[in-house]
């Protein structure tokens, strides 16, 4: 590794600055109201990625740890990234607070891959890509995922308490636009080089397995079972009281009104990598031509190994398409917390989707019984009652 070359960085957020083509790609930015924005530019001439990290370990809420994580920054060279030390929380993987420590040779080769957005926005609902000298752009929202629980919204100490990953599917957005005069053209009378029937499409694609967070109880990394898959099981050790950490009260989370409203809950999150693709498909007005024997009008051979010239004999419509991978690093304003590192090599790869829905199992581990039916949704976290097994007395510590 190159000695580090310490610099002042005013922004944590890498921006990446890059002239884009007609036939270029799309460019993403993170917004507020929780999508991913890519916006194509140019407008000139004509299966499961696998279980990230190791083995889970149990963690204690609000002990924190140190990160190393390396950005690769177009701007420092090819291979090298900006490298920066984060304090991360065990339990919610949130960035608290990260420090810069220079420059140095990025732990692989990363390349910034091409794309045609020239805008994105990003947050947790959704992706856009704007392709602004073009007119088009295209949404993606994260989609549902499902975690099957029982029994919830309450369960005992040292009772077998069960999850399930129910679903991880993919989503997708398009944007179209119907003609693009390049070439001068119009729809009624085409030119060459203009385009026609213009489609962005983003689609988000889960990359690994849902990563489930709870107080006391190991991080679990459940890997895609359905709505007919064996649940994990596991058990918690102490009940939620405000002595091990459990101070939000039932009745000040929305949808829990089956428990009493003064019962403390342990807060937990869940949430799970995806990663995102862009492809745009075209068609472009273009000439078909022949070789025929002899000079052109300026007199000059070009086809037939110099014996003919090429003329014009037609046009047509002409398919293109092009596509790819934009990681994390090539969004604007992506916010640290919106992107993973899947494979613990300190280079983001994936988004996190938190549009987390928890779904009541009954006995049977069915999420479709009328008796036990419901399911809740707060945007990634979880929230679990836990009561006092049989036979347990007092409180840990008393």
């Amino acid at each position: 590794m190159k000695k580090l070359r310490v610099f002042l960085i005013l922004s944590i957020v890498l921006c990446l600055t890059r002239s884009v083509q007609a036939q270029s790609i799309p460019t993403c930015t993170f917004e507020a109201d929780g999508s991913i924005v890519c916006t194509v530019g140019g407008g000139g001439g004509g299966e499961d990625g696998g279980d990230p990290g190791s083995e889970p370990v149990a963690c204690t809420p609000g002990a924190t740890h140190q990160e190393t994580l390396y950005r690769p920054e177009t701007s420092l060279g090819a291979g090298q990234c900006s490298v920066w030390e984060n304090r991360v929380e065990d339990c919610t993987h949130v960035i608290l607070f990260g420090t810069s420590m220079g420059v140095a040779d990025c732990p692989q080769q990363v390349i910034v891959p091409p794309h045609p957005c020239t805008r994105f926005s990003v947050g947790n609902g959704s992706i856009t890509c704007e392709a602004l000298d073009w007119n088009l752009s295209a949404r993606v929202r994260f989609p549902e995922i499902f975690l099957d629980v029982r029994p919830y919204p309450a369960t005992l100490v040292r009772w077998p308490t069960a999850v399930r990953n129910g679903g991880m599917p993919e989503s997708t957005g398009s944007g179209t636009r119907d003609y693009l005069p390049l070439g001068g053209g119009s729809p009624d009378q085409p030119s060459e080089g203009d385009w026609r029937n213009l489609r962005l499409t983003l689609t988000l694609r889960p990359a690994g397995s849902l990563l489930v967070t709870l107080p006391y109880v190991r991080d679990l990394r459940l890997p895609v079972q359905g709505d007919s898959g064996t649940p994990t099981l596991f058990e918690w050790e102490v009940p939620s009281h405000p002595s091990v950490g459990a101070n939000l009260l039932a009745g000040s989370v929305s949808g829990l009104e089956e428990l009493p409203g003064d019962m403390p809950l342990f807060t937990g999150n869940g949430r799970a990598p995806y990663k995102l693709y862009w492809e745009l498909r075209y068609f472009v007005y273009t000439a078909i031509t022949e070789c025929v024997a002899g000079p052109g009008d300026n007199g000059r051979y070009n086809c037939n190994s110099g014996r003919g010239h090429r003329v014009v004999v037609g046009y047509r419509w002409r398919l293109n398409a092009s596509g790819g991978e934009i990681p994390p690093y090539a969004v604007q304003g992506l916010p640290a917390s919106a992107a993973a590192d899947t494979n613990g090599d300190g280079v983001l790869d994936a988004y996190w989707d938190r549009n987390l829905t928890l779904r009541r199992m009954d006995d049977n581990n069915r999420v479709d019984n009328p008796q036990y039916q419901r399911s809740w949704n707060w945007g990634g976290m979880i929230y679990w009652a836990v009561r006092e097994g049989q036979g347990q007395i007092g409180w840990p510590g008393q």
